[in-house]
């Protein structure tokens, strides 16, 4: 079953990174579902040391992971729903907070004064 809610795991296949089926989190929020796109973070089971922009993620009953895998954070794009196949989880509530804060970090421009701040998720 194909699900593009906001949280879930599911396997894709298709676009710049992956030919085969691989696991992608799902970020995209709801309110802005076009039909045609979705906005997903990939995930790897290559450990890269050198990037701050990765999130471990353990394998659970509760993600549907196999093995020990990496979020790529950096690697967010919109990939076509069409690519995305069946569900196989959802993302602890801790790691996807972690995921969300460091891509809003990664995306933010330095601090400014002059602009308003923009609350954590959930607060």
């Amino acid at each position: 079953m194909v699900s593009l809610d906001f949280g879930v795991i599911a396997l894709a296949a298709g676009g710049v990174y992956s030919s085969k089926p691989r696991p992608v989190l799902i970020i995209q929020n709801p309110d802005f579902a076009t039909g045609e796109s979705v906005l997903v973070i990939p995930f790897t089971s290559q450990e890269n040391p050198a990037t701050t922009c990765r999130v471990a993620v353990s394998p659970s009953s509760e993600n549907g992971l196999d093995r020990r895998c990496w979020l790529e954070i950096d690697k967010t794009s919109a990939i076509r729903t069409s690519w995305v196949g069946p569900t196989i989880g959802t993302l602890e509530p801790a790691l996807l907070r972690r995921s969300i804060d460091l891509l809003h970090r990664l995306t933010s421009p330095a601090p400014d004064p002059n602009l308003p701040t923009i609350e954590p998720l959930g607060q």
